[in-house]
Formats: C-alpha cells, sequence, structure tokens
C-alpha cells in the first residue's frame, strides 16, 4: 500500500528572498542582462514586502522590552534582565539583517553617481568610526599612504571597505599580528582593493560559500554572528560595477579579500 502523496509546502517569502539572492550571484544562461533584471525587480519587491511585514512586530518587540527595563527593573532578579537582554540583542540582529536585505536588493539600482573617490578619505572615516573597537580589540588598522583614485560610488566604496574591514575585526580572535592591512593597486585597467588580515582564516571548501547570501561560518569572541550578508553585498557591488571579489589564503595566516573594480 503506497502513502498518501504528501501536500506541498508553499515557498514562504523568506524562502523566495533566500533563493533570489543565490541565483543572482550565478551567471544567468540566454539573455543575461533581461534575466538579470528581472530578477532584481523581484527580490527588490520581495524584500520590501517582507521588510514591511517584519518591521511591526519587530517595532512592537523592541518597545516592550524597553518597557520591561524601565518599568519593571525592581522586579526582575538577574535572570529577568539576562531575558530582556537576549530579546533586545534578537531585536538588534533583525533589524541589522532587514537593513542588510534592503542594501542588497539596492545595489545597482538608479542614484548611483559613480565616480573618482579618494579611498584614503572613505578609510579615514571608517577608522574613526571603528576605533573604540580596534582600540578595545588591541588591532592595528594598516592603510596605503597614497592609493589610486578608485572609480565607484562613494557610499558603495564605503560599503566595500566596511564590510571586509569590519569581517576582518570579527574574525580575528586571539590571532597574533593583531594588523589588518589594506593595500590598493592599480593594474591592467582595474583597481584591486585587498584587505588582509591575520585571524582564523577561511577553508578552501567555504571560499564561494562565504560570499552567498546568510551565511556566516563563525562567531566573534563575544560569541555574536553577524548577518551572514556582508560578503554578498560586497560581491554585489564589486560585479555591478563590473569586477569581482574573492578570498585567498595567503602564506602563513589569515585571509586576503580582493575586490576589482574597472578604472572606468
Amino acid at each position: 500500500m503506497t502513502a498518501p502523496p504528501q501536500p506541498r509546502k508553499t515557498p514562504s517569502s523568506t524562502d523566495r528572498v533566500h533563493a533570489l539572492m543565490i541565483e543572482l550571484g550565478r551567471p544567468s544562461p540566454g539573455d543575461a542582462l533581461a534575466d538579470l533584471t528581472r530578477r532584481n525587480a523581484e527580490l527588490e519587491h520581495c524584500i520590501n514586502t517582507l521588510a514591511h511585514d517584519l518591521r511591526s512586530p519587530l517595532v512592537a518587540l523592541l518597545g516592550f522590552s524597553r518597557l520591561l527595563r524601565q518599568d519593571y527593573a525592581d522586579r526582575l532578579d538577574d535572570t529577568g534582565t539576562h531575558f530582556v537582554d537576549r530579546i533586545e540583542q534578537a531585536g538588534q540582529t533583525m533589524e541589522m539583517l532587514i537593513h542588510d536585505l534592503l542594501e542588497l536588493s539596492r545595489i545597482g539600482q538608479t542614484g548611483e553617481c559613480p565616480a573618482l573617490v579618494d579611498p584614503r578619505c572613505v578609510l579615514a572615516q571608517l577608522a574613526a568610526e571603528l576605533k573604540p573597537q580596534l582600540d578595545a580589540e588591541q588591532i592595528q588598522l594598516v592603510v596605503p599612504e597614497n592609493p589610486p583614485l578608485v572609480y565607484c560610488d562613494r557610499t558603495r566604496l564605503y560599503q566595500v571597505f566596511s564590510n571586509l574591514i569590519g569581517n576582518a575585526v570579527k574574525h580575528m580572535g586571539e590571532c597574533e599580528p593583531r594588523k589588518i592591512s589594506v593595500a590598493i593597486r592599480d593594474e591592467a585597467g582595474l583597481h584591486q582593493i585587498t584587505v588582509r588580515d591575520y585571524g582564523r582564516g577561511v577553508d578552501p571548501e567555504h571560499h564561494e560559500r562565504i560570499f552567498e547570501p546568510f551565511e556566516s561560518l563563525t562567531r566573534d569572541r563575544n560569541g555574536r554572528s553577524g548577518t551572514g550578508m556582508g560578503l554578498a553585498i560586497v560581491r554585489k557591488i564589486a560585479e555591478t560595477h563590473g569586477g569581482r571579489a574573492w578570498v585567498e589564503n595567503p602564506p602563513g595566516t589569515g585571509a586576503s579579500f580582493h575586490v576589482t573594480l574597472p578604472q572606468t
């Protein structure tokens, strides 16, 4: 006697968003440009719908957790306070995920303004923002003194550096030397950006996987994992500008993340 057929599961919005973002990282057969445009439009619609559906309950969740902390602090023991902390951390992670999803869907859309950008200005801004964390982790950020100008939308270039350097900080662990190096050079009509860290490195079998959406292989030293969107954002920025992004394991320790962007 054969088993009755199982009902087919209807894909959720989250399932569809995940599938679309995986597709966007792969070459398309046939009319690649038209297919990419269609999938980008579908992805943006799905993500906007998902973000709208998630934000209302998220605002309520964070609001009630703040009320618990403010109005019931005298009734919460250490365990209760810990649970409220966990609720707020989960809510903040969801906020970051929604933000990163929207950012990923908007990359390459109208409104971007590629121009020659001095990366020293972008790196100086980022170094100032990261200084408290770098000091706390005792990590030295080494940036180039006279790098070439980079042809890119300034906001997108900031996101490339922010995600790559932030990723290096998160995965540094207790490794030595505690240094992250940024290099920029021009070669064969391309700008090549390299962010080298001396952390745990990346297993070769995960070199492609880590650039897919929602992938976060490890947690930081405080036990936190990211949204898993940072490297997917970096790769999409590179590809929409006509470049690419990849990772290598240099001799010794750590990992080198590379991004190329056309010079014009």
